[in-house]
């Protein structure tokens, strides 16, 4: 075997997890049916055993998929996950059903919700320059015609850090990983940019002015519309319906 090949061979075990996850999906895959075994694995991936191996463990802790003594590797309910798992079929760019997307979104409307009325009454004049500094960019950016999902992104989550909750903020990362590919095809739109650009100066006003109904109430107004777009987009490209990255 040449160099070259036993470079590939010895693959990182997150590669690995994205090719099973990926052919999971591809396959359609039901909870309970029966996976390939670690070495089918390997084969059809042509990657070392022990990478698959690896990757099969991490799923099993994730309770992706189950190993059932003298049977085999079986697959698990999606709801059976743990978030972690939900983030790495994301990253993967492992296609979602639409409903997933759907229970991702409501989800976020009760996260957001609770964290613009703690913000309200937590933040600090320096969580206040942050968001006023991310809005100033992503002004620049929709000046110039450039998408606003990394701005998108760092508003949200400036809003959580303000309630100086850390477990609240680590979920709502975990929450945006999911939707990350996701906001790309989203702010593909100029004019969704603009609005979102114009909810998120009305947001940062209300939670500057501690007015917790008024902040609760852009916050809902923003997620509404976002949600809308969201459902005539899917509706209008089917196939996006069935990506949640």
């Amino acid at each position: 075997m040449t160099e070259r090949n036993r470079t590939d061979k010895l693959e990182a075990p997150s590669n690995a997890i994205g090719k099973i996850l990926s052919f999971i999906r591809e396959r359609r895959y039901q909870p309970s049916e029966r996976l390939p075994s670690e070495r089918d694995f390997a084969e059809k991936f042509d990657t070392s055993r022990g990478a698959v191996r690896e990757a099969l463990a991490a799923l099993e802790t994730m309770r992706v998929i189950e190993r059932r003594p003298n049977s085999g590797i079986y697959l698990r309910k999606i709801e059976e996950s743990s978030i972690d798992a939900l983030v790495l079929y994301a990253e993967s760019g492992v296609p979602f059903e639409a409903k997933e997307i759907a229970d991702v979104m409501e989800v976020r409307r009760m996260l957001e919700g609770q964290a613009v009325r703690l913000a309200c009454t937590r933040r600090t004049a320096d969580n206040i320059r942050e968001i006023n500094a991310i809005l100033e960019e992503t002004n620049k950016r929709l000046s110039k015609k450039q998408s606003i999902e990394r701005e998108d992104e760092a508003f949200h989550l400036a809003i959580f850090s303000a309630t100086k909750n850390d477990i609240l903020l680590r979920v709502a990362r975990s929450f945006y990983e999911l939707s990350r590919h996701r906001r790309k095809v989203y702010f593909a739109d100029h004019s969704r940019g603009r609005q979102s650009y114009e909810d998120h100066c009305a947001i940062l006003e209300a939670i500057e002015e501690r007015r917790v109904g008024q902040a609760e109430q852009q916050m809902n107004a923003h997620l509404s519309r976002t949600g809308e777009a969201w459902q005539a987009l899917l509706a209008y490209i089917p196939q996006v319906a069935c990506r949640l990255t």
